[in-house]
């Protein structure tokens, strides 16, 4: 890397960090969740207003997958892999009702304003995703990650990105020839089933030699000399289970996030509290920022002031499709009728996941560019919707409002809980 690349590097992060952090502060100090502001800091300082940050460029890029690599593996460790598993069936529930309703109702109306077959599919795709990093953040900001409200809707969102991955692959072949792709697709779906039947597997194993996994894992930890040597050991671990997943065609990201879950699962209670508290640190303090602004800084709005009309078509119906998709999911998973509302509003928010596969079904040529430009902006309203109306919804689940003081007792999780 030249030094003129480095300084500039360097420079981006200051400012994408300073200006979350201020407007993070800002928010929490009205009651709002601070990912809001950070998404707001990187609207401000991308290209639809100051300029300042270029978020395609590569080095800005390859930090924000790190930075969400970080908020999986806090997000898999902070939660009981018993929980996630017991949530399987709900969160599938709320995954499949919650993905069905917008993917139909966006088609219907990107159909409607002349948008090809395959755009049309595309975008339906994009408008259905739920972002998991999001809802971790929110989940853990207000305490409610490791519940079964939260482990639904952590389940959910591991599904929903699961399956939008797969969906793409078929979309690309019907982009093509279909018939030609259908081995290709067969083979996506099989490395894919590949990967979550290890990951079950794996955690079999642990869970039924439990003691003698635990008893090695302490042996391995008070061997270790090296100051931060059991974060180090957590965190490659986690970078090859998260290599695995790619390869078998999942986000990075959502293998570290089944890493987390597994390493919770054999490390001690007080060793996880303590690598916790580092990993939950620096994602708070560092990654989660940089990560929120980066995606509010990808957002463009002169690319989309042309289609004014589709805008706010596709926008309400990826409100309004979710919010109904989740609810109704959630209501035929056996959640009371207040928590349900909560997960329809928790299960509106797309982020990371969806500028994903935006981007990717923009290089494959299936969607233009503003096709592409409508999708990421409808990802970032949504993403900034949603931790504002889910507050408000939990606070009359709980009775009151949840005010920004105690959110942020709630917002310091240890990682162990």
């Amino acid at each position: 890397m030249e030094g003129g690349s480095l300084l500039e590097l360097y420079l981006a992060l200051f400012v994408m960090l300073a200006s979350a952090w201020a407007l993070g502060e800002a928010l929490r100090r009205v009651g709002q969740p601070a990912l809001v502001g950070q998404l707001l800091a990187g609207v401000l300082v991308g290209p639809s207003v100051l300029n300042l940050i270029q978020p395609s460029a590569s080095d800005l890029t390859a930090v924000e997958n790190v930075a969400l690599f970080f908020i999986m593996l806090l997000t898999g460790l902070a939660i009981k892999p018993a929980k996630v598993i017991a949530a399987g069936r709900r969160g599938a529930l709320v995954s499949s009702v919650s993905f069905v309703i917008p993917f139909a109702g966006a088609f219907e109306v990107a159909q409607l304003f002349g948008v090809g077959t395959v755009s049309a599919l595309t975008v339906a795709l994009t408008v259905s995703i739920t972002a998991v990093p999001v809802n971790s953040i929110i989940l853990m900001e207000l305490g409610l990650l490791d519940t079964d409200l939260g482990a639904a809707v952590i389940a959910a969102g591991v599904i929903d990105d699961v399956v939008s991955f797969v969906v793409l692959s078929v979309i690309q072949q019907f982009g093509g020839n279909l018939a030609a792709g259908a081995a290709d697709v067969a083979w996506d779906v099989a490395k894919v089933l590949v990967f979550l039947i290890g990951v079950l597997a794996c955690e079999h194993v642990l869970r039924t030699n439990m003691s003698e996994v635990r008893r090695w894992m302490d042996r391995l930890s008070a061997r270790m000399k090296t100051r931060g040597s059991y974060v180090a050991f957590l965190i490659v671990a986690a970078l090859g289970v998260s290599l695995v997943a790619e390869w078998c065609g999942l986000q990075f990201v959502i293998g570290a996030f089944f890493a987390g879950l597994l390493l919770s699962e054999v490390t001690g209670a007080e060793t996880l509290e303590k690598t916790g508290d580092v990993i939950n640190g620096a994602t708070f303090g560092f990654f989660g920022p940089l990560a929120f602004s980066f995606i509010g800084a990808e957002l463009v709005l002169s690319s989309i002031a042309g289609s004014p009309l589709l805008v706010g078509a596709l926008l309400a119906v990826a409100v309004t499709s979710k919010l109904v998709g989740g609810t109704l999911g959630a209501r035929l998973a056996k959640f009371p009728s207040t928590e349900s509302v909560v997960i329809g509003f928790l299960m509106n928010s797309r982020g990371f996941v969806e500028l994903v596969i935006a981007t990717t079904a923009y290089q494959l040529g299936l969607i233009d560019t503003s096709l592409f430009s409508i999708v990421v902006g409808i990802g970032i309203v949504t993403t900034i919707m949603s931790p504002v109306a889910s507050r408000a919804a939990i606070g009359r689940m709980k009775g009151r409002p949840v005010s920004a003081t105690s959110a942020a007792g709630a917002a310091e999780p240890s990682g162990a809980s």
